[in-house]
């Protein structure tokens, strides 16, 4: 599938699909913007390798609800100064490269990168124009990101992956929120694919495991000991749900955190994330944590990053593996400091159980038929071994601290 983008401020014209590569594109799959921000998604089949106007017309016309909300931009002077962190094993170079060249054209008034070399300090140090590079050997996400955190000079700091590349608009839009919002904790944005080339990326998109994509600014506020309030901006709906559904929270490849409030809250948990036993799980932890603890949480849509997702299939299945490990990991893990979530989950995990196997399920109906079967056996076996995964990555930390 072709990834494309279709600004309504501008005449719609024809989208030219075609490519002299085997196979020919499908179909498109199109962001679909005005004034820049995200109003949603199409996925239209091609006419001889393009997209008609006529065509896009329509489906905005008939599938893109709402036209978005406008709203006053602060004043420049009033935006944080923000600090964005970027970890990496140096093993993506080239998309290494355009992550930090993305970074580098923000429409942001004051702000740094800092990149994270997280490799053992038996290798060669690295040199990136325009940023700042900085080593953390202990192996993880999450270390790299809490070294980033304790020389970050920013009173937000942004991560992002070194397999990202954000909009121009990204920063500012996380940077605007907080301003208004001022109770706002953390921001988390939109994340969308850079490209569908391979049947794995396609696949992932049909998996579930990414952000459950909403096209309207959500606040999220606790309610209660095991709830959460869900509020969309654009018409004031509000909903309640459980604390521990957590696909609208957002992604540790587009978030933002008041600086002061990640640090009072010890950072990220170093025993979760890649590059530990675990794979995965600290993004997730950390903002159920400040929720959980009374702090709000806003996701901001007009923050775009565009992931590029893992081009084959057995990455694909190492992921979704890693994604299952992680995501009961977390689990574990808050509620080994917190024993109260254990109430909480046993309140919803014979829901969550009965809804891995009901093919009506939203994580499932969006599976097409070539979907493999085997991806969602091994989320699950991933999920079984996700508790004993963190207990073993928490041994290794303490090990490597003492």
């Amino acid at each position: 599938m072709a990834v494309e983008q279709v600004e309504l401020e501008s005449p719609i014209t024809d989208i030219d699909c075609r490519r002299d590569l085997d196979p020919p594109y499908a179909a498109a799959w199109i962001l679909v913007r005005r004034g820049g921000k995200p109003l949603g998604s199409l996925e239209l089949e091609l006419t001889e390798g393009r997209v008609p106007a006529a065509v896009i017309e329509e489906a905005v016309r008939t599938q893109i609800s709402g036209m978005g909300r406008r709203q006053s931009r602060p004043d420049p002077d009033q935006l944080p100064s923000a600090t964005v962190v970027v970890p990496t094993t140096m093993s993506r170079r080239e998309q290494l490269g355009l992550c930090v060249e993305h970074l580098r054209r923000l429409d942001y008034p004051n702000f740094e990168i800092i990149v994270v070399d997280n490799r053992p300090l038996t290798e060669p140090a690295v040199e990136l124009p325009g940023v700042r590079v900085i080593r953390e050997p202990r192996p993880g996400i999450s270390a790299a990101r809490n070294a980033g955190l304790a020389v970050a000079t920013g009173e937000i700091l942004a991560c992002t992956d070194d397999d990202v590349e954000v909009d121009k608009g990204w920063l500012l839009a996380l940077g605007e929120r907080f301003v208004s919002e001022p109770a706002v904790s953390a921001v988390t944005g939109l994340v969308v694919p850079r490209e569908l080339e391979t049947p794995a990326q396609i696949w992932f998109e049909e998996s579930g495991l990414g952000l459950d994509r909403q096209y309207s600014p959500l606040s999220f506020e606790r309610h209660g000991r095991f709830e959460v309030k869900r509020i969309a901006a654009d018409d004031a709906s509000e909903r309640v749900h459980s604390l521990y559904k957590t696909g609208e929270f957002g992604l540790g490849s587009n978030m933002a955190f008041r600086t002061a409030v990640l640090e009072a809250a010890g950072g990220f948990d170093v025993a979760l994330g890649a590059g530990t036993p675990t794979h995965g799980g600290e993004d997730l932890a950390i903002l159920v944590e400040l929720i959980a603890s009374g702090h709000k949480l806003a996701y901001e849509p007009a923050a775009i990053a565009f992931h590029t997702h893992r081009r084959t299939t057995e990455e694909l299945r190492r992921q979704v593996s890693g994604y299952g490990v992680g995501f009961t990991a977390m689990l574990t893990a808050i509620s080994l400091r917190n024993p109260w979530h254990l109430v909480g989950l046993i309140r919803v995990i014979p829901a969550w159980l009965r809804s891995l196997r009901d093919p009506k399920a939203p994580k499932h109906v969006n599976r097409s038929d070539s979907y493999p079967s085997d991806l969602g056996r091994m989320e699950i076996r991933g999920m079984v071994i996700g508790p004993y995964s963190y207990m073993r990555s928490r041994r290794k930390q303490r090990r490597q601290q003492s």
